[in-house]
C-alpha cells in the first residue's frame, strides 16, 4: 500500500486536482494568518465544493477557538489539524463535541517528544511529527532527525513532515516507517506557490516506497 500523501498549503482548485491525479489522499488548507499559505474562508469553501470527493480537505489550525472549528465544519471540513500547543484535554473536547478526525502536530527533537506524542494516542487520529521550532508552528522547511523514529515501536498512526522533497522522501520513509507524508514547501518553487511539476515528482517518489 502506498503511504498516505498530504499536500499542504493548497490555495487553488487546480492544485487539488493535480494532487488527486497523483494519488494524494488529503490536501491541507491553512487557516493561520501568520502563514504565507493562509487561505480565506470563501476561497476555501469554493475549493472544497468543487474538488473531487475522493481527496479529503484538512484544515490546518494553530490553537484554534471552538468557534473556528465550528465554522470549518460548516464549509465541509471533517479533518482538523492542530499544530499549536493544544493539550490532550482540548483535543478530547473537540473530538466529543464535533465528531471530527484530528491530526496533532508534534515538534520532534528528542525521545521526550515521542513520549509526549504517546499522550495523544487514544485521543487523536493521526500524529504529525514535524521539526521542532520555538518560534514557528510548522512550515519551517527543515527536517527533524528521522533516526529518532527508526528503532522505536510507536503504537500510533503517524505522519512525517518537515523538509521533505521528492529527493529525500524515500529515505525518510525507510528510516521512519511512517504511514504517511505531509509536504508543503518541498513542492514549491516560490514560497506559498505550489508547483504542479514538484507535486507530481513528490508523489511519484512516494509510490516507489515498499515496506
Amino acid at each position: 500500500m502506498i503511504p498516505y500523501i498530504k499536500i499542504c498549503g493548497i490555495n487553488s482548485l487546480e492544485q487539488v486536482k493535480i494532487a488527486k491525479k497523483n494519488n494524494a489522499f488529503w490536501y491541507g488548507l491553512v487557516f493561520f494568518k501568520k502563514s504565507p499559505r493562509n487561505i480565506d474562508f470563501d476561497k476555501a469553501e469554493t475549493i472544497i465544493r468543487k474538488s473531487p470527493k475522493s481527496i479529503y480537505p484538512v484544515a490546518v489550525t494553530v490553537n484554534p477557538e471552538k468557534k473556528l472549528v465550528k465554522n470549518l465544519l460548516s464549509i465541509g471540513i471533517k479533518n482538523i489539524q492542530l499544530h499549536g500547543n493544544e493539550p490532550v484535554e482540548f483535543c478530547k473536547v473537540l473530538k466529543e463535541k464535533f465528531k471530527i478526525k484530528i491530526f496533532k502536530g508534534i515538534g520532534l527533537e528528542t525521545e521526550a517528544d515521542i513520549a509526549k506524542a504517546r499522550e495523544y494516542i487514544n485521543v487523536v487520529d493521526w500524529i504529525i511529527f514535524d521539526k521542532k521550532d520555538n518560534f514557528l508552528y510548522g512550515g519551517t522547511g527543515k527536517r527533524f532527525n528521522w533516526k529518532l523514529l527508526s528503532k522505536i515501536d510507536i503504537d500510533i498512526n503517524y505522519i512525517i513532515s518537515g523538509g521533505l522533497t521528492h529527493r529525500n522522501v524515500l529515505k525518510a520513509l525507510t528510516l521512519t516507517n511512517a504511514k504517511g507524508v505531509d509536504v508543503s514547501s518541498g513542492v514549491e518553487k516560490i514560497q506559498g506557490v505550489k508547483s504542479n511539476v514538484l507535486i507530481s515528482k513528490f508523489c511519484n517518489s512516494v509510490k516507489l516506497y515498499k515496506r
